[in-house]
Formats: structure tokens, C-alpha cells, sequence
């Protein structure tokens, strides 16, 4: 496997990462500061997607590529959409669990209470199952479209 073949994978491992520390660290996002600090970290790695592309460093199928570097803003989208949604509906702050414990995000300390635990966990699995799901759907139909 060529030196620059490891490269593109390690930047698409990276990736990955960080959207898995936006999904466990969902506290972070209830406040505007650090959300837009996951945004700002985001947003150039899509860019760093589209560069590939457009330069021809990718071992993938078309677009994909853009996709894979796209995934931690398109999760920040969905976990910013889930929480505002939870908060329209049950008019009650939702606040992430993990093994049944409050979760506490990456610099925002987890201030719920267990009184609302069977709710807090309904929010905890939404918020990791539907971008994942989502992000597998959008996956599958630009593979069946692209390769």
C-alpha cells in the first residue's frame, strides 16, 4: 500500500473521530460558544474533503470521499437538531446518559436530574441512533448511485 494510499485513510479514520466526540460530548453543543468551536473544526475538514476530490486523491468512489470528511458537520446538524427538538416537544431539557450515570460533555458539566432518567435515556439513544442511521442511508444511496 503506497505511503500517500495510508494518508487518505488516516485523515478518513480522523474524521470519524471527531464525530464520535461530537456524539458523546452532545452537553458541549447546548451552548452556542462551543458549538460553533465542533463548527469551525468541521468545516475545514469537509473543505479538506472537497480538495481531495477535486485534486484526484481518493481511493473511493466519486464523492465519497466528500461525504466521509462531511460526516462530523453533518452530525453536528443532527445532534443541534435533536436537542432543539426534544426541547420543542417535551418542553424539558434533555440531558445525555451513559451506563444509566448523567454524561458530561467535553467542557459543559452535566447538571440533570435522575428524577427525569427514563427520559434522558430516550434522548441519549435518539441521539446516537438516528445520526448514525442517518449517516448509513445517506452512505448506502451514494453508493448505489456513484459506484
Amino acid at each position: 500500500m503506497p505511503l500517500s494510499e495510508i494518508y487518505f485513510y488516516m485523515i478518513l479514520i480522523i474524521t470519524q473521530l471527531l464525530s464520535f466526540s461530537i456524539i458523546s460530548g452532545v452537553e458541549d453543543l447546548k451552548e452556542k460558544k462551543y458549538f460553533l468551536r465542533y463548527l469551525k473544526i468541521a468545516i475545514p475538514i469537509s473543505i479538506i474533503g472537497i480538495l481531495m476530490e477535486l485534486i484526484g486523491w481518493n481511493y473511493l468512489c466519486d464523492l465519497q470521499c466528500v461525504f466521509i470528511c462531511s460526516v462530523p458537520i453533518i452530525t453536528l446538524i443532527f445532534s443541534k437538531g435533536i436537542i432543539n427538538l426534544f426541547k420543542l416537544i417535551f418542553k424539558k431539557e434533555p440531558f445525555q446518559m451513559y451506563r444509566n450515570e448523567l454524561s458530561d460533555g467535553i467542557w459543559i458539566e452535566n447538571k440533570g436530574d435522575l428524577a427525569n432518567k427514563f427520559y434522558y435515556q430516550f434522548f441519549s439513544f435518539t441521539i446516537l441512533i438516528v445520526p448514525i442511521i442517518a449517516l448509513v442511508v445517506i452512505f448506502k444511496f451514494l453508493n448505489d448511485i456513484m459506484c
